[in-house]
């Protein structure tokens, strides 16, 4: 990698990092420049504004969290997804401020003020529940239960995710995946698949 991508790449990790934790609101681009130490114009180089970080942002989020799921996601059944992914979000939470979802907490802070940042965030929760899609299929769904239950299962999801930020307790991690599993298994139990 340059040093101008080097630059660049530090920026947004460092946002992602930020706006997740504190906000994107309560992020000043004086705050990311200077947990980077780089200078101000290094950053209107890369980005022409904070919203255009913004959605640099969510790619790196989707790079991240996206391309688990995507990962998690082959050869496995529903359950088996399921445990993968927790794990892989345990992971990445062990011993910190539990901070939930990256693509809920920038939607729902942007979305009256900012909605095309708020758009972008939203395509990445249609990925999400997309995978979701994919994954009941593969486990024997049909496609109208497949995407029935997967809008269900992104709201569990968001849900508890939202839960565990409020009250910063990354037990709400393992109550999503306990409920992901058991809807999982009553939805098939109630109609019979």
């Amino acid at each position: 990698m340059k040093k101008g991508e080097e630059s660049r790449q530090r920026l947004i990790e460092c946002a992602a990092e930020l706006f997740w934790k504190n906000g994107y609101s309560a992020t000043g681009i004086s705050e990311i420049l200077k947990q980077t130490d780089l200078p101000k114009g290094s950053f209107y180089f890369y980005f022409k504004s904070k919203d255009d970080l913004a959605t640099a942002v969510t790619e790196y989020y989707q790079k991240i969290l996206l391309e688990q799921f995507q990962n998690s996601s082959q050869g496995n059944d529903w359950e088996s997804f399921i445990e993968e992914i927790f794990d892989f979000l345990s992971e990445r939470t062990n011993g910190q401020t539990f901070a939930g979802c990256p693509y809920a907490v920038m939607g729902m802070e942007t979305a009256l003020s900012k909605p095309a940042v708020a758009s972008v965030f939203m395509e990445g929760l249609k990925k999400f529940e997309q995978i979701f899609q994919e994954v009941l299929l593969c486990s024997g769904l049909s496609p109208d239960h497949a995407k029935i239950l997967s809008q269900r299962m992104l709201s569990i999801y968001q849900g508890y995710f939202l839960l565990g930020r409020i009250s910063d307790d990354t037990s709400y991690l393992k109550n999503a995946k306990k409920n992901m599993i058991e809807m999982y298994r009553e939805y098939r139990a109630f109609h019979g698949i």
